[in-house]
């Protein structure tokens, strides 16, 4: 599992912003669509899944960016070495999800692999979390694949415990021949800002192109 270090609150160049914001509790939302018509076609020829290729990215993303890592441990303020992902994945014939998880990996390859043999060992579970010993640097992904959507909400009672970036994914549609996928994220405003989630999005599209 990743290291954390705990972060000195009152030498913190954000100290203020984030004292103002975590005693109001202020979270917020952004949903944009990024185009993906190249990260399709490059899946199609490599024959990886297309989830799991966002998943890879989106993680890669965060762990680029500081802001994204902090966390509350034991009421202490923490930032991580380094985020991997929760996600779910869904059960057509019972038509409910399980959530699983994977560790760090260095390449798309090796995540390819281990993302195809976790579904392949956890997919139709009776359980909610079948994946056990979930670690503490897990953030959230999940897909909504049958609808291409304009803005998502997602609520959390007494999320000013929760500071860790949260991600829904939609259907990626066609528009003027190319192809394009909603995005949206939730982040606490006590430790990202606007400028944060612009440059989450600015790094995806970097990676996916």
């Amino acid at each position: 599992m990743s290291e954390y270090r705990v972060v000195e609150l009152e030498k913190w160049e954000r100290k203020e912003y984030f004292n103002y914001y975590f005693s109001i509790n202020v979270t917020h939302e952004m949903t944009t669509k990024i185009d993906v018509t190249n990260a399709v076609e490059y899946c199609q020829n490599n024959n990886y899944s297309f989830y799991a290729y966002m998943i890879f990215n989106i993680t890669k993303s965060f762990n680029s960016i500081k802001n994204y890592r902090y966390d509350l441990i034991e009421e202490k303020l923490v930032c991580w070495d380094y985020l991997v992902p929760a996600f779910t994945i869904f059960d057509k014939e019972k038509e409910k999800f399980q959530c699983i998880w994977l560790d760090k990996l260095e390449s798309m390859a090796e995540f390819q692999s281990a993302y195809k043999a976790e579904v392949d060992k956890y997919a139709g579970s009776d359980k909610m979390f079948p994946k056990v010993n979930q670690p503490l640097n897990t953030f959230d992904i999940s897909a909504i694949p049958w609808v291409s959507f304009d803005n998502f909400s997602l609520n959390i009672a007494n999320s000013s415990c929760y500071l860790k970036p949260i991600i829904t994914i939609g259907k990626y549609s066609k528009q003027n021949g190319r192809l394009s996928i909603p995005i949206s994220i939730k982040s606490h405003h006590a430790t990202v800002d606007g400028f944060h989630v612009a440059k989450f999005f600015e790094k995806l599209t970097m990676y996916i192109e």
